[in-house]
């Protein structure tokens, strides 16, 4: 298959394959995160409970809180079980730089949303490779991985949107029984993401700089 054609669906299934071929480690690693993140969760929900007293404030607070954190979920699978290239910060966490800049990403694509749904899809696929970024880029901030992203995926906005597509179409999996489909959903959504900012149908004109 030729990489300049490579579109969401062929990096997802390249991810898939990547999982695959290390399915028992990628397994042990991710229910690991899954029960830290599940026990987390609980905790901070009895703890909100116990101090708003309102259960639907207390749902709203571990969902934001999960949506902010999960990045790290994504990057770890990526340091660990990606096959393409080095990392030049060796297999050391940015975690404070994936927080940060998950924030930034939730709000501007929030906004996106809230304005009749379609600018926050542009804006959900131009910015979406900032995690990969962050990985790959030495000395990189939060903001500038946005920034590079948005760069990146320049005149490639079908492909990125192909990626978006097979991300919504890959979250049913995750309603299994108590969220068990995120121990595949998470490996195989950073994985794509990585694979889509390394081939040369993002970075061929552009580069990430």
């Amino acid at each position: 298959m030729d990489k300049k054609q490579l579109t969401g669906f062929d990096a997802y299934e390249y991810a898939w394959d990547e999982v695959s071929k290390q399915l028992w480690p990628v397994l042990g690693l991710n229910a690991l995160w899954f029960v830290g993140f599940f026990l987390f969760l609980i905790v901070v929900f009895l703890l909100s409970v116990v101090s708003t007293e309102n259960w639907v404030s207390s749902i709203k607070a571990s969902v934001i809180l999960f949506l902010i954190l999960s990045p790290l979920w994504e990057a770890t699978n990526i340091l660990r079980f990606s096959t393409m290239g080095q990392f030049p910060n060796g297999a050391k966490l940015p975690v404070l730089k994936i927080i940060i800049a998950r924030v930034f990403f939730l709000i501007i694509v929030g906004f996106g949303y809230l304005a009749l749904v379609l600018p926050g899809i542009y804006l959900h696929c131009r910015l979406s490779l900032y995690l990969p970024i962050i990985l790959r880029s030495s000395g990189i901030s939060p903001w500038q991985s946005l920034i590079q992203s948005w760069k990146v995926t320049r005149s490639r906005f079908i492909n990125l949107y192909t990626l978006w597509i097979a991300i919504v179409i890959s979250k049913p999996i995750c309603l299994l029984p108590i969220g068990l489909g995120f121990v595949l959903e998470r490996p195989i959504c950073g994985l794509a993401k990585d694979i889509m900012f390394l081939t040369d149908s993002i970075c061929a004109r552009d580069g990430p700089g």
